[in-house]
């Protein structure tokens, strides 16, 4: 038997269930909704829509990886899906102006979408001047309002998770939908996207990879490049892998949003992730507001897929904890009963 991938991107993870051959979104549920021009695609794993129940709404990371691939990679399989399916029915959206499935003769070694397969690194330029979060934000309460009128769906049990990129759209999402049940919110900056590339140059001098003065002169660089992407957020022209309109939209600070959220949070990520270190401090603004109804889970020495950081600083694909992530924040939101 063919087997089929079904492919989640948080960031740069996969996920995998097996199909018969020819047939790859057997096990998925499709659906489309066009909202002020915009066509949103969403799947639901495990097309049984019989049942009533709890509903999680993934807000994925960045780069238009399609949901469905069909190719070979069973090493990168992380999620019980098919677990997790069988108590709670499972949403995810796909990125704007990039196909749900797809095959690997219009992937990029990223397994990103590309229409002209000579161009490896030129996305569609829909997708391109989509990718911003105030559209995410749209696409995802368009879906949300689809979802709260569907007998299949639990009103009352709306879960929100993000990972990455999709963390600033969850806790948007969150702030604008107050019946969200709760929230996870996996391997975030809380300070906004760039400020990353600042805490990444400092670190490395402090381990020792690059010279302080190096560091010094590079961050130098950086500010000046964020003056110029704070100055005109109309230019789509791509730097940095994204637009200024991109950088700026997922760079503003979130933690008072976080904090203020009613709903309980479920924080997730990995201690030796630069850009989600910040997430250590969360405890004191949340107890500083009053908010109580939170969980902390740093995965030590872990970094920003949960992967595990070896002593000499390299990323060790093989082992990897999402699925320890995944199903530690499902047991947390079933306590919440």
């Amino acid at each position: 038997m063919k087997h089929h991938f079904f492919v989640i991107l948080f960031f740069f993870v996969f996920s995998t269930i097996s199909s018969k051959a020819n047939l790859p979104i057997e096990n998925v549920k499709t659906f489309q909704i066009t909202n002020s021009g915009d066509s949103i695609q969403f799947i639901k794993i495990d097309a049984d829509t019989s049942l009533t129940k709890p509903t999680i709404l993934f807000c994925q990371g960045s780069l238009p990886i399609p949901l469905i691939i069909d190719q070979k990679f069973t090493s990168m399989s992380n999620f019980d899906y098919q677990s997790i399916s069988k108590k709670y029915h499972i949403i995810v959206i796909s990125m704007p102006h990039t196909p749900i499935a797809a095959d690997e003769n219009h992937l990029n070694n990223q397994y990103c979408y590309v229409p002209d397969t000579l161009k490896p690194h030129n996305y569609d330029i829909q997708y391109w001047e989509s990718n911003y979060l105030e559209r995410y934000v749209k696409r995802g309460n368009t879906v949300l309002d689809f979802l709260r009128k569907q007998r299949w769906v639990d009103k009352n049990k709306i879960i929100l998770f993000g990972h990455s990129q999709g963390t600033y759209i969850a806790v948007r999402l969150a702030e604008q939908n107050p019946d969200i049940y709760a929230i996870g919110y996996a391997s975030g900056n809380i300070l906004g996207r760039y400020s990353g590339f600042i805490l990444q140059e400092r670190n490395a001098a402090r381990k020792g990879i690059i010279s302080k003065e190096e560091a010094q002169e590079n961050i130098e660089k950086k500010y000046e490049w964020w003056k110029i992407v704070c100055r005109d957020t109309t230019d789509f022209s791509i730097e940095m892998g994204d637009s200024k309109k991109t950088w700026k939209s997922f760079s503003a600070p979130i933690l008072k949003q976080l904090t203020d959220l009613k709903m309980p949070v479920f924080v997730s990520y990995g201690t030796e992730d630069d850009g989600a270190q910040m997430c250590d401090i969360l405890p004191i603004y949340f107890e500083l507001v009053g908010k109580t109804n939170y969980k902390m889970r740093p995965f030590v020495g872990c970094g920003h897929n949960f992967e595990e950081i070896t002593p000499d600083g390299k990323h060790n694909w093989d082992k990897m904890y999402w699925k320890e992530a995944m199903n530690e924040f499902i047991d947390w939101c079933e306590s919440l009963e």
